[in-house]
């Protein structure tokens, strides 16, 4: 064999150019991980991609080594972010435009899923069949909200302000995660429910008043049907400074998004989300269910779509001064199906 010296003069540079890059790929597959924190509400659609792109290796493939921290609700996943205790929150809108409002740079940088949520009553409250006389006539009723301060306390004042309502003219009660059973026992007459709580309520007896997931049902009173609503959310200044980084967390999220919409992988599509729902439950219920989930389950999230947000949040009372939606829509963000196709093929 003959020894690099030995070689013609192009064939030594050749020959040590391959090395080098050899080298430096071998280099770059050493590289530690990078690790990131990051919120999840397991089993809720809320963080349902970010679930995925960890069980699948997705994180793992982009050079992420996640942490992933279990929290209750939108308020305590804004707390963990504004505290430190975690890189990313994901969660609505509406506790991160509250911080923004507040004056913390706090910046959307990817999409989780679009709308989720319904707004229903307990099995034996009657009610008008029309928005907004429906919603009217929930005042001086206990409603139920995930928690106090949460999104779906801040939506539910927003369809009662359409029906002329005060959030002081109602009675929330936080009833946490299972509010289907709430409703049920009749501890609150309404509930805004979303996630797998959506088909479980309606399967217990609760009726649908409010239909926010789509446009085809949704009352022309409202502008927020069927757009993005969960996304992940960071400080502007670890985004600033971990720009690489933020990358690599969306093109994680990116091929999550994809793997869940590609029918290869139905069947485990089906056996990932039939986990939010009891084991015991009916065919229609897991079928229904499933059918829901894909179609809010979503990595995009339009800067129009959190402008949405802002406007809703300031009827609300939540944001306050006058809040810029580019001040809180990170530059990259994904806004679209084919955005989020594109990052997941870098």
């Amino acid at each position: 064999m003959r020894h690099l010296a030995e070689l013609p003069r192009g064939l030594r540079i050749g020959a040590l150019a391959l090395a080098s890059i050899l080298l430096l790929a071998e280099a770059a597959q050493a590289q530690d991980p990078v690790a990131v924190r990051l919120t999840v509400q397991p089993r809720t659609l809320v963080t349902t991609l970010i679930e995925v792109a960890d069980e699948q290796g997705f994180f793992k493939e982009v050079g992420i080594s996640p942490e992933l921290v279990t929290v209750a609700n939108g308020p305590a996943a804004v707390t963990a972010l504004a505290s430190g205790s975690v890189d990313v929150a994901t969660n609505a809108p509406e506790v991160f435009n509250a911080l923004a409002d507040k004056g913390q740079s706090v910046k959307l940088i990817m999409g989780q899923a679009r709308q989720l949520g319904v707004l229903v009553a307990r099995p034996d409250f009657d009610f008008p069949s029309e928005f907004p006389a429906s919603i009217a006539s929930l005042k001086g009723k206990k409603i139920g909200v995930t928690a106090l301060s949460s999104a779906t306390q801040y939506l539910t004042i927003m369809m009662l302000k359409q029906a002329g309502i005060e959030a002081s003219e109602v009675e929330f009660v936080a009833v946490g995660a299972t509010p289907s059973q709430a409703l049920a026992n009749g501890v609150v007459d309404a509930g805004f429910v979303t996630g797998p709580q959506v088909v479980i309520s309606q399967s217990l007896g609760s009726r649908m008043m409010v239909d926010l997931r789509t446009t085809d049902n949704c009352p022309s009173q409202l502008t927020i049907c069927g757009i993005g609503q969960v996304g992940m959310w960071a400080m502007g200044d670890w985004i600033d400074k971990n720009a690489e980084t933020v990358e690599k967390v969306r093109r994680a999220i990116a091929k999550a998004d994809m793997f869940m919409h590609d029918p290869a992988n139905a069947d485990k599509v089906r056996e990932i989300l039939l986990t939010h729902v009891p084991a015991d439950s009916p065919d229609a219920l897991k079928k229904g269910y499933a059918d829901y989930a894909m179609s809010v389950i979503s990595g995009a999230f339009g800067k129009e779509d959190l402008q949405h947000w802002i406007e809703v949040d300031t009827q609300a009372g939540v944001v306050k001064g006058a809040l810029d939606v580019s001040k809180v829509y990170a530059e990259g963000t994904p806004a679209t199906a084919d955005d989020v196709k594109r990052l997941a093929a870098q």
